[in-house]
């Protein structure tokens, strides 16, 4: 099984527990809330299970890439130049088992991915599956 299935099986079981919880407790109820508020936040959640597949599947591919190229935590910092205090880069050197919801932005892990895996294909590095 790919890395990639494993975290689309994650995501998906995690929207489903959500629509359980959301369908036996009833808060998401559409004669409670009305029809419209219940689409959406079934909606929403669909989003956020997707944002945590992707980000996720980005972030192991980033640490994958970088170990294969020999890539450090400065070598990644420096590629995205405009990040807040509160923002971080993926670390190659101590990867985590879940992306960092919030510190690693999106932006970041598009730029260093873009460039990861182009460097990679140039390479001749096998792709991240």
């Amino acid at each position: 099984m790919t890395h990639k299935l494993r975290w689309a099986i994650a995501a998906v079981v995690l929207y489903v527990a959500f629509v359980v919880v959301a369908v036996t407790t009833g808060f998401l109820a559409p004669s409670k809330i009305g029809l419209q508020w219940t689409i959406l936040w079934y909606f929403v959640a669909a989003g956020l299970a997707y944002y945590f597949y992707f980000k996720n599947v980005t972030y192991r591919e980033i640490i994958y890439y970088a170990q294969k190229l020999g890539y450090h935590y400065a070598d990644l910092k420096s590629w995205v130049p405009n990040l807040r205090e509160n923002q971080d880069v993926p670390n190659p050197d101590k990867p985590r088992l879940f992306s960092p919801f919030t510190k690693v932005p999106i932006t970041a892990t598009n730029i260093i991915g873009d460039k990861l895996s182009a460097e990679a294909k140039a390479k001749g590095i096998p792709k991240y599956r």
